[in-house]
């Protein structure tokens, strides 16, 4: 054996690993779309004649490349040169897990889509996997937010927390997407992605099949709490079968939806009502049917779901007369963080704060629900969407977060989040499923 084959052997080991988790992957999800729904067959409850034809894969127009370098923008502005992370929001040195999960997906299609060289798109991935490495942890586990100049826990205000606010297995899960496709496509960099990921107890990320995330309660100690409500938990589920979590129960659509109507479309609800979970939301929003749709692709009861909440928001732009595309985002006056969602609680079409108060004043279209549909569909809506959204942007600075509903004016919050995703909507476009496309 050559010494470069007996080098090369870790990492063929935990290639082969990931292989075998993403064949789990989608061996449960297709069984737990077909043949193991015993309470409810999902695809047969929305009723659906005819499905939305989705997009074919095909490279960037120019006008779609001109759409990626404004979104690269954003993480050109924000990326903080001494630690090589993103701002979540512009120029508010903070993130998460999750926005850096979405930094790293936006900076693998830069790549793909050759917005950057490939020796500077290495650079920065390195640096950022040498910055999460240096976190300080929270029970051996990244706290919510961190400070992305100085690495120090913080508050969601930015704030220093010594001891930490908590810990979210949804925002590790997401950033676990791109971990998996970089141990693929840059298999030199699978010691820097294990060494992190041995040095997290991501045991503590679930219980019983579902996960959970920890809260620093008012007397100072930590509680756990189930973590996840539709769409996020299973998108996130999947994410973390990569990472060999058990996340049984988590995966199954059939355990926690129902059916129910917006605008007199079947959409899917998650049944834990908030009034029975100390007041939870259990909002219904489009980013997590997109990232599951762009990522691990779609199955039969995926592709239903999401074509279900699509043809529902098209059926409300009807009633409004004006473009429906809802998810959550940040907004740019207060309260700066607004759920605009299909189905809340038991009701259709709720805008509302993270601490549940009302939000129609800020009712807006968003740029990345209405980008993301856009790209997945093939269709007349779909492209009423993308061209709605066409100038919602700063070319020197980035996609904008969306469009007012009351007045017409642009929201003008700009995150990583967003462009991200619209970074990664259209790496979907020209490879198909990305987790299956870091293969290759």
């Amino acid at each position: 054996m050559s010494r470069g084959l007996r080098a090369a052997r870790p990492h063929l080991a935990f290639l082969v690993g990931l292989s075998a988790a993403l064949l789990i992957m989608w061996q449960v999800s297709d069984a737990t779309s077909v043949t193991a729904k015993p309470q409810v067959n999902l695809v047969a409850k929305l009723q659906q004649k005819a499905q939305v034809p989705l997009r074919a894969r095909r490279p960037l127009t120019a006008e779609q490349r001109r759409h990626a370098q404004v979104a690269w923008r954003y993480f050109e502005n924000n990326t903080i040169a001494e630690t090589g992370l993103v701002n979540s929001v512009d120029k508010y040195e903070s993130t998460t897990m999750w926005d850096t999960g979405s930094y790293l997906m936006g900076l693998l299609a830069a790549r793909d889509l050759e917005l950057i060289p490939p020796e500077t798109a290495l650079r920065r991935i390195e640096q950022a996997l040498d910055a999460l490495a240096r976190l300080p942890l929270i029970e051996k586990l990244p706290n919510k937010a961190y400070n992305t100049r100085s690495l120090a826990m913080v508050n969601y205000d930015n704030t220093p927390s010594k001891d930490g606010i908590g810990w979210s297995a949804i925002d590790i899960a997401r950033l676990s997407v791109p971990l998996t496709i970089i141990v693929w496509r840059d298999p030199q960099l699978a010691p820097k992605v294990r060494a992190l990921l041995r040095g997290w107890d991501l045991d503590l990320l679930v219980a019983k099949g579902r996960m959970q995330g920890a809260f620093r309660a008012p007397d100072g100690k930590l509680s756990l709490v189930q973590e996840g409500r539709i769409g996020y938990e299973q998108y996130a589920a999947q994410a973390l079968v990569l990472l060999g979590v058990d996340v049984e129960d988590a995966l199954r659509w059939d355990l926690t939806t129902g059916v129910t109507k917006a605008s007199g479309q079947a959409i899917p609800y998650d049944t834990r009502l908030p009034e029975n979970y100390a007041g939870t939301h259990n909002a219904v929003v489009s980013e997590p049917f997109l990232l599951e749709a762009f990522e691990m692709g779609m199955s039969p009861t995926t592709r239903a779901l999401a074509q279900s909440l699509f043809l529902a928001q098209q059926q409300r732009a009807r009633e409004l007369g004006k473009l429906v595309a809802v998810s959550e985002d940040n907004i740019d006056r207060p309260p700066y963080f607004v759920y605009n969602s299909v189905y809340n609680g038991r009701t259709p079409w709720v805008a509302f704060t993270p601490d549940g108060k009302d939000a129609s004043a800020h009712r807006s279209l968003s740029t990345k629900a209405a980008y993301g549909w856009g790209i997945l569909y093939s269709d007349d809506y779909a492209a009423q969407l993308l061209a709605g959204i066409d100038k919602i942007h700063d070319a020197s600075k980035g996609w904008y977060s969306g469009v007012y509903d009351a007045d017409g004016k642009t929201n003008k919050a700009i995150t990583a989040n967003t462009n991200g995703i619209i970074l990664e909507a259209l790496w979907y476009q020209t490879r198909g499923s990305l987790i299956r496309a870091g293969q290759r």
